[in-house]
């Protein structure tokens, strides 16, 4: 759910302790709407996030620091300028608003300090990011809205920083037990409790109101737990639930929603469970164009293996081409000119009577000729059907490992490096893309191998990096990486075998079965075909080992 007012309130009270003293050494923008702003307080370094997500706007603290594109946006260049080594000095939310102000004071220009306030405003698909300046008139904001978008609010440079307006809803915090009857009493009829409680009073969410009125059957009752959640919010004391399937979390101890006390802070609670959520969720919408690219590519492919193999089935039923052309030689002086068809013993058939047409058009030796030809057509045909068969196939292969290692990227390189290799930009002459080191591992028995997170760096591992007899590991006839083994020229144990082989089976499109075939060799064994494409390898000499995809191998990442 949306952080609500109490859940701000309760990080408000968090981050005015774990600021304190604060200066702001890093800004980052990892996102098209998120900020990190990084350095060290009297309690230690922090992270600062502040996100505007549509359905996550949040601000809290983060142990997770995330991959930034190669060139800041506008708007981290105009908070780096504002508020580098800028001194936290206070926070503030207006009452029951999901708005919190951050101070800063950071010097300008002319080298004098000068309050700088970020306001991030938590509203869902309203949320926004506004640097104020010391006059409280805004220096630029991360959404601008203009008078068509907003003619009561504008939120432009130059303009007054104003609060989002209230609701017009009553404090629930200010309501006193006589003013809460008489609203009740004005309730209509047939409005559920829950409902009037979230039209009537501000700052509840629809689950909190929900809990509310959860077995209240009369006035006095619903009163009576009212004030028992209001009690929490009057008393700032708040504590981190979360619900037990581990999908949301409160502030507050509710009695309709299954939970347990959240051990640890409100910011690492939102940390976990909403910033793997919008990593993930970042990767999956720039992975899925490249992910469509690779489908529609492989479908393509499958496509056209189809007709191929249809083509080349014709080209090997091509007998009955020659026999025809035989059977008209062998009676040439019985075909009439200009004729349609004629019937002749066939002898390729005991010699029963077949029927065979003609081109009007030719003579009885050219429509013989047409046939030959067609004939040697076909037989030369199957020959280069073969062929485009066999580099189709390994085309489709390819792609088919493009969209393995798609479904398991972990960060903004490895998407880079896929589309590099897929959708190459225009290089500077001369000059190539550097290519990220593959992952390294180091096994029970502390032998180092390594693995390839895509095609880049499987050649970059196996056809550079490896020596010719360190040994070579991938899934048999299965997308996956390139594994290697570094030997020293020693021949390795079969624990480092195994565990290499585990890994290459979990970094695969296998890693979800029970046993998986992986095949190795010496790399001197293995060869990239000419023209092959990236990652595209043909090896002999192997063996096969048969295991498990262990995900806790390949946590050992160094």
């Amino acid at each position: 759910m949306p952080v609500d007012a109490f859940a701000v309130t309760a990080l408000a009270m968090e981050l005015s302790v774990a600021l304190e003293g604060g200066r702001v050494d890093k800004i980052h923008m990892p996102s098209k709407f998120e900020v990190h702003l990084s350095g060290r307080a009297l309690r230690g370094p922090f992270r600062l996030l502040l996100s505007i997500h549509p359905q996550r706007a949040r601000a809290h603290l983060t142990a997770v620091s995330r991959e930034n594109p190669p060139s800041p946006p506008m708007f981290c260049m105009l908070l780096r300028k504002h508020l580098s080594n800028g001194r936290f000095a206070g926070l503030r939310q207006p009452h029951l608003e999901r708005v919190l102000h951050f101070h800063w004071d950071a010097a300008d220009e002319m080298g004098m300090v000068s309050r700088k306030t970020l306001v991030i405003e938590m509203i869902g698909r309203h949320s926004n990011l506004i640097l104020v300046d010391a006059e409280g008139r805004v220096i630029d904001c991360l959404r601008r809205v203009d008078t068509e978008m907003s003619p009561n609010r504008p939120v432009l440079p130059g303009l007054f920083y104003r609060d989002p307006p209230g609701q017009g809803k009553a404090d629930p915090t200010a309501v006193t037990e006589e003013e809460f009857l008489a609203l009740h009493r004005l309730k209509p009829p047939g409005m559920a409790d829950d409902e009037w409680i979230g039209k009537t009073f501000t700052a509840l969410s629809p689950n909190l109101c929900r809990d509310i009125a959860k077995g209240a059957n009369n006035s006095d009752s619903l009163l009576s737990r009212f004030y028992e959640v209001i009690s929490y919010i009057k008393e700032n004391s708040f504590t981190p639930y979360i619900i037990k399937n581990g999908a949301d979390f409160f502030s507050l101890p509710l009695k309709t929603v299954p939970q347990e006390k959240y051990d640890g802070t409100f910011s690492q609670i939102l940390d976990s469970l909403y910033t793997l959520r919008d990593r993930t969720e970042h990767l999956t919408q720039r992975a899925s164009a490249l992910t469509k690219t690779a489908k529609n590519t492989r479908d393509k492919l499958a496509r056209k293996i189809g007709l191929l193999k249809q083509e080349q089935l014709d080209a090997q039923n091509r007998e009955h081409l020659r026999a025809r052309a035989d059977l008209l030689m062998a009676n040439l002086h019985r075909i009439e000119r200009g004729a349609d068809s004629v019937t002749v013993e066939d002898f390729y058939n005991g010699g029963k009577p077949a029927s065979l047409k003609l081109d009007p058009a030719k003579s009885p030796q050219q429509n013989a000729a047409a046939l030959y030809k067609a004939y040697a057509k076909a037989k030369n045909a199957e020959a280069a059907l073969r062929a485009q068969i066999v580099q189709a196939e390994r085309d489709a292969e390819y792609w088919d490992s493009v969209l393995d290692q798609l479904s398991r990227v972990t960060g903004e390189r490895d998407l880079d490096e896929i589309r590099e290799e897929i959708k190459p930009d225009r290089q500077v002459r001369g000059k190539t893309p550097k290519v990220s080191q593959p992952m390294r591992f180091r096994s029970s028995d502390g032998t180092v191998f390594r693995a390839g997170r895509n095609n880049r760096q499987n050649d970059l591992l196996t056809m550079r990096l490896a020596s010719k007899n360190d040994i070579w590991l991938h899934t048999q006839k299965i997308p996956g990486c390139h594994v290697v083994i570094e030997t020293g020229g020693a021949e390795p144990s079969e624990r480092s075998i195994a565990e290499a082989a585990a890994v290459a089976a979990w970094f695969s499109a296998a890693k979800t079965s029970p046993k998986v075939p992986v095949d190795y060799t010496a790399v001197k064994y293995v060869k990239k075909p000419p023209g092959a494409k990236p990652g595209m390898v043909i090896y002999d000499r192997f063996k096969t080992v048969l295991v498990e995809p262990d995900e806790g191998l390949q946590l050992r990442i160094e």
